[in-house]
């Protein structure tokens, strides 16, 4: 019956709802009239843009911070903002930066192999070919340093792979550590291997992540070659800070991080891997190399980097388009400009989508159709550094965003293939709207119907049933929107095109290389750029109707449950690992995993873990939760039979949905992360997980620490309760 059901669904997204417009949320009857004849208009104008043309200029030439192509291409979208009648502000920010200008690995013995961080020149892609002004290879801000010490590889480097190495009784004590880029976030490998005692450290991509594995190489297929390199960045936010910066400056690495990092590609890596001798790793770090990776310590290695640690600007382009009717309330969209190189699948697609959209609205605009709240564009530089432009922008203008934003629309990657969108789980109805009324370039069906399609197809390999609402998922760290959504609450989303299921990496298969060039995306990224003028109309309307609504297009049902899913996840989660640490000292304390190991792998048993563990009282946060649920039903029923609202009407319903946002924030932020400050979301710090559920509560519960626990849980409670109040208000006023 269920996957009846789920037919059932899928065949209303693919034809019913193609014959009758879903109605708008946030709108009454003739306003949503208006706003559809007003997106018709702005489709006209994106479909007639030059996508093809804007996206060949953005990436004609190396594209970093601190290159004179960054700087024209920052002009270049002022110069054109300002000629579709936007207000434009160039805003500079001086930032420090390591770009390693020496940069040596190789083999001290055997045949002296040395690592090229250079990428070769690919047949058929003529960008690729030049070499003036690209950077090598590298992970930016890495600490200057010169070691000769033994290679030892630990799989991705990360917690657990370092309890297998000591289990097999090796250690990185003093020597290099290799390790895939794949399981986490760069800047977490090097600070793990210098607490465990490694002198230095050596980033690769393995190919079981994005090479030949996955497909055919370039230029045969889209996917990374054996001499492609994965650019990075060891992400500090330091360099924002005058003073942190000169001790930068002057130390040449950050407080938390002193020996050298490099990054080499999977044909480089062969080599290396090749001349480690020792034990075989354990069967789940095997990559995708056509050898047996071992352990190594046998091969000692010279690992050589220096940085001049220079000043450079950034250039955030920010352009405003004033509101006829809420000028005060801002509808920000944002998507960086800076790349590695050429820069042409991150970000500058997403950098094309964006000038379509400010050129449609401003024509629009220039007619008299002015949208009723300010929209606020901006082209944000030195996201490849650390979200560095956003952060500085957002921490500059913090009285402001606490006053006037609303919401925040990022993009970043894109391709081609199904909608992701990810974000605060009040704006899945608006996701819903949108994805609704627009059709996919590949298939014919609507973009809501694809996602069903593969939402569904997903569940059935595992198993399941897909039922219910799609619930955004929460944001990460990975992109510009870190300080709207983490810091300073505004409601938030991501959106991008893409084939796999999740926005992940794997649909850049040439991530953060030379080859992200205009050719490789017209290639392999969006043939014809066909979703970069999809992924313009989705953000437009996403833009217009939270922009043109009458009450703030959000519903609050979807949000409700999600914390409820949030407050079972962390219960659930808590218990197992007390379950799994208990059951694990239960093995140990039996020497049951002496007896049932297998001899040729010589892994010796693993240590006792703390089983430390303390019973949460979560019943009042779970009370409070079904209290906003029925609340939150009820707000979205009365939103949906409001109908037209009268313009002081719905100011102070609007007034009350901000302040809604605002509740889940802790103004000295997280008790372990102060930056952070969202009571809800925050990157997990759990190795293969994104997002954690209720950060505040659950980095306690890590740390053991019961009492800060509880204090948290009372702090989410009270949120909780507070905007369940907030709800009822707009209820009322509606």
């Amino acid at each position: 019956m269920r996957v009846l059901l789920t037919s059932f669904v899928l065949a209303v997204a693919a034809g019913a709802v193609a014959a009758q417009e879903a109605p708008l949320v946030g709108f009454g009857p003739s306003a949503a009239a208006a706003e559809r004849g007003i997106e018709q208009r702005v489709d006209g104008t994106i479909a007639k843009a030059d996508l093809d043309g804007w996206l060949k200029q953005l990436t004609s030439a190396p594209n970093h911070v601190g290159s004179p192509h960054n700087k024209a291409n920052a002009d270049f979208i002022a110069a054109s903002l300002r000629s579709w009648g936007w207000d434009v502000k160039v805003e500079p920010v001086r930032v420090l930066v390591a770009y390693p200008t020496t940069q040596k690995l190789s083999l001290v013995g055997g045949d002296h192999y040395a690592a090229d961080f250079t990428e070769p020149e690919v047949a058929g892609d003529p960008d690729t070919a030049h070499r003036a002004g690209v950077l090598p290879g590298m992970e930016s801000y890495s600490p200057d340093g010169r070691v000769d010490a033994p290679l030892v590889f630990v799989n991705e480097g990360l917690a657990r792979d370092y309890d297998e190495l000591d289990r097999l009784g090796e250690s990185v004590k003093g020597k290099v550590v290799l390790v895939k880029s794949s399981g986490a976030g760069r800047w977490v490998k090097p600070r793990l291997a210098q607490q465990h005692g490694a002198v230095g450290v050596v980033i690769y991509s393995d190919p079981e992540a994005d090479g030949f594995p996955k497909g055919d190489v370039y230029p045969t297929g889209a996917w990374r070659t054996d001499r492609t390199v994965q650019r990075g960045t060891l992400g500090i936010d330091s360099v924002l800070d005058a003073k942190g910066a000169k001790t930068l400056q002057t130390e040449h690495h950050t407080a938390d991080l002193s020996i050298p990092v490099v990054t080499i590609g999977y044909g480089d890596a062969a080599h290396f891997l090749s001349a480690l001798g020792g034990k075989a790793v354990p069967l789940r770090w095997q990559g995708g190399l056509p050898l047996t990776y071992h352990v190594g310590g046998d091969a000692p290695v010279h690992l050589e980097v220096a940085s001049p640690w220079e000043w450079r600007t950034l250039y955030n382009v920010v352009a405003t388009l004033k509101g006829s009717t809420w000028p005060d309330e801002w509808v920000i969209r944002g998507v960086h400009h800076d790349a590695w190189v050429y820069g042409a699948w991150d970000p500058l697609a997403g950098t094309t989508a964006l000038l379509a959209e400010a050129k449609a609205l401003g024509e629009l605009a220039k007619a008299g159709q002015r949208p009723k709240r300010t929209l606020v564009f901006a082209s944000w530089d030195g996201e490849e550094l650390g979200i560095l432009g956003s952060k500085a922008w957002a921490e500059r203008h913090a009285a402001e965003l606490a006053t006037h934003a609303v919401f925040y629309l990022n993009n970043d990657t894109t391709g081609r293939g199904f909608l992701s969108a990810g974000g605060d789980p009040s704006l899945a109805a608006l996701i819903d709207g949108v994805a609704t009324d627009l059709r996919d370039p590949e298939t014919g069906a609507t973009v809501q119907a694809r996602r069903l399609a593969k939402r569904a197809v997903d569940a059935a390999e595992k198993g399941k049933d897909a039922d219910g609402t799609i619930i955004p998922e929460r944001l990460g760290t990975g992109s510009d929107y870190l300080p709207f959504a983490h810091r300073f609450g505004v409601p938030s989303l991501h959106v991008r095109y893409g084939y796999d299921r999740d926005g992940d990496e794997e649909s850049v298969p040439i991530y953060h290389s030379l080859y992200d060039t205009y050719t490789h995306y017209q290639r392999f990224g969006d043939p014809g750029l066909a979703y970069v003028s999809l992924l313009a109309k989705t953000n437009a309307r996403l833009v217009l109707r939270t922009a043109n609504a009458d009450a703030l297009p959000w519903r609050y049902t979807t949000f409700a449950q999600s914390l409820g899913k949030d407050i079972d996840r962390l219960q659930a989660g808590a218990l197992k690992a007390h379950q799994d640490a208990a059951r694990h000292n239960a093995l140990v304390d039996a020497d049951a995993y002496r007896l049932a190991s297998v001899a040729y792998r010589q892994l010796a048993p693993p240590a006792r873990i703390d089983d430390r563990w303390q019973a949460l009282d979560l019943s009042g946060l779970q009370a409070a939760q079904k209290e906003l649920l029925a609340v939150a039903t009820a707000y979205d029923a009365a939103a949906t039979r409001a109908g037209d609202l009268p313009a002081a009407k719905a100011a102070r319903v609007n007034a009350a949905l901000r302040e809604f946002a605002t509740v889940w924030l802790q103004p000295a932020g997280l008790p372990q992360r102060p930056w952070y400050r969202h009571l809800l979301q925050a990157p997990s710090r759990k190795e293969g997980e994104e997002v954690a559920p209720l950060p505040g509560i659950g980095d306690a519960i890590g740390a053991k620490d019961w009492k800060q626990a509880a204090q948290e849980i009372a702090l989410t409670t009270e949120a909780t309760r507070k905007a369940t109040a907030v709800l009822k208000k707009a209820t009322t006023l509606l």
